[in-house]
């Protein structure tokens, strides 16, 4: 039985993030496919129609110890073609071995975190407990933003979004619970959207900071322009590029 599914049908040319979705069987495939050589770890993804090297990717990584899906930034690596040893009569005697075409992917030093995460829940030494409401996407978004009560802007970059709210890389913090306003604008829109949130945490790890806000909706139709918002991001954003 294989221990990784065949990711890839087709990569688009568009130079975007392309999205690739990686299944594992169990935590003991996803650690046979980590690249313990990449300077900022890796994975071996199956395939026999690998993206161009260099290629900015999105990694989705679903696992059954997971109860949700985890998105990991990267770029392509290497690439192999797919082929036989044979070490007896041919390639189907019981001496040949088999190697798999695919390619690997280098993840972005940033998405560290989310890498040990996932490390940890294949070796067993973490059990998720409890998902998120709504999925992230990562994302490289400019964003103004401020305090709800205040008219100076900062500009920043989201780095993740969903329906619930997002992660802004930012060295200015405001106390959490702060209000704040986000002016984003998606790619290929023509204006802009003000969301309304609070600040729902801070990070003040060096080449890692930033705040989580969550959005906050008064009203259904808010709800439904936060949900336009990120299928807009998700659909000029990516190129779907992998199936299940």
């Amino acid at each position: 039985m294989n221990s990784q599914t065949d990711h890839s049908r087709a990569f688009a040319e568009d130079p975007g993030l392309q999205l690739v979705r990686a299944r594992f069987r169990n935590g003991d495939a996803f650690l046979a496919a980590y690249q313990t050589n990449l300077p900022n770890g890796g994975l071996f993804i199956a395939t026999r129609n690998s993206p161009p090297l260099a290629a900015a990717i999105v990694v989705e990584v679903r696992l059954p110890e997971l109860r949700d899906h985890v998105y990991l930034r990267g770029t392509v690596a290497w690439r192999r073609p797919g082929r036989s040893r044979a070490m007896g009569d041919g390639p189907s005697s019981p001496g040949s071995t088999k190697v798999r075409a695919g390619f690997g992917v280098e993840f972005v030093a940033a998405d560290r975190r989310k890498l040990e995460f996932l490390l940890g829940v294949a070796r067993g030494e973490i059990v998720e407990m409890a998902p998120r409401r709504h999925r992230r996407l990562p994302i490289a978004v400019d964003v103004e933003w401020r305090a709800k009560d205040a008219r100076h802007r900062f500009s920043s970059t989201v780095e993740d979004i969903g329906e619930g709210g997002a992660f802004i890389r930012t060295t200015e913090f405001f106390p959490i619970g702060s209000a704040v306003l986000l002016d984003l604008r998606p790619p290929g829109a023509l204006a802009s959207v003000l969301i309304e949130g609070r600040v729902a945490w801070t990070r003040h790890t060096s080449g890692e900071e930033g705040m989580g806000v969550e959005f906050r909706c008064r009203d259904r139709g808010g709800a439904r322009r936060l949900r336009e918002l990120v299928r807009r991001i998700e659909q000029d954003c990516y190129s779907d590029a992998a199936g299940a």
